[in-house]
Formats: C-alpha cells, structure tokens, sequence
C-alpha cells in the first residue's frame, strides 16, 4: 500500500488513522476507495457538500486530486488510548507531518477519529497535549465547531471528523452526541457546515470543477 495518494499541493486533506492491517496488502492507498471504512466516514459528507455547492453556484469540488494519507501507517504504532506522553518515534512522525503542512499548507484538513486529530493537533506543536480518548465523540464537537468558527481560507485549518463509530453499533448515539440533537444527523451537520465555508470562501479556494 502506498503511504499517500493525491496531489500534496490541493488545499483538501484527509488524514486517516492506520491503514487496515489485513487488507493492507491488497489495497492501493490510505482510505482506499475499495474499501467500505472511506464510503462509511467520507462519502456521505462529500455527497452533501457536493450537492449543496452546486446548487448555491453551479460548481462542485475537484475529488479527484485530494490528497489522502494516514496519521501513521502500522496500526501498532497507535499510542494507547489513554496515553498523553508519546514515545519518541511518534513524536518525530508528528514532527514530519507538521513540516509537510508547513509546506504545503492545505486549507482544509480532514481528520477521521480521535487519535488522527490529536496527531494533526501535534503536528504543528500545540502545547495542550491530549490522549486520544480525551476526545470523545462531543469533544470533537466542539473542536469542529471552533474550527468552523475559526475558519480562514489562507491557513491551515483542522476539521475533526467521526471515523467508524459513525458507521457501527453506536452510530445512533454518536450523531446524537456530535450534533447535540437526539434526533440530529452527523452527515448533514457535517456537510453543511462544510458548503456554507465553501461558498462565502469559493472565490479564495482552488478546488472547484466547472460543469
């Protein structure tokens, strides 16, 4: 599998968490398109980002190039769920990955769970360190929302994202908890909140396709 795919230098990011140990061998790329996890935690927010940004300006996001990659490639270089201090190796992946967005400096960074968003939140350096199981699925909502509120075209902008408890047994309760509606719906939330950045900022953002 390769350790990334996409153009490094397109201003949409989406940063898994590992790649899937027993397919790793028969699939291409992180967040493979064959595989279901992708269609599970990004498909239906792009299906409402993409429908919703063509009707307020009859255009729709270039997919084609996004640039796809994993906070680490072993599952087995995951730190413990519980753990804030990481190990040397983990911080120098961080530190790696930090240049890479220093470089290219994406607008918007999509991150899939918990451990992926801590990863990108090291990355640059923050001084709040946290475990990845500090963030449960309502942190992750606020971290969103302030993301949304923060929003700036010429950054680096991090959007944490649910990554599979959106799609196994809990699902029910982790729309309820990342929108705090009990009948809310994680993907609309998400997706619109996405297209209305999208569209006060389409003129700042090269990622559009025309029809």
């Amino acid at each position: 599998m390769r350790r990334e795919s996409g153009c490094r230098r397109w201003p949409i990011w989406l940063v898994g968490d590992s790649s899937p140990k027993a397919w790793e061998d028969r699939l291409d790329e992180p967040l493979d398109p064959r595989h279901p996890a992708r269609h599970s935690i990004w498909t239906p927010v792009l299906e409402r980002i993409q429908g919703q940004v063509y009707r307020c300006g009859r255009r729709r996001v270039d997919e084609t190039r996004l640039y796809v990659t994993n906070a680490v490639h072993d599952p087995k270089d995951r730190p413990d769920v519980g753990a804030e201090e990481w190990g040397p190796e983990l911080q120098e992946k961080a530190r790696r990955f930090g240049e890479r967005l220093e470089s290219y400096r994406p607008a918007l960074v999509f991150t899939f769970g918990a451990f992926a968003f801590e990863f990108s939140r090291r990355a640059p350096g923050c001084k709040a360190a946290r475990s990845p199981g500090y963030w449960t699925t309502k942190r992750l909502d606020g971290a969103f929302a302030k993301a949304v509120d923060d929003f700036e075209p010429g950054e680096i902008n991090v959007f944490p994202l649910l990554h599979v408890s959106i799609a196994r047994g809990k699902f029910l309760v982790s729309h309820r908890n990342f929108t705090g509606e009990s009948d809310g719906n994680y993907f609309d939330m998400v997706g619109g909140e996405i297209r209305q950045l999208l569209c006060c900022s389409a003129d700042a953002l090269d990622i559009w396709v025309e029809p």
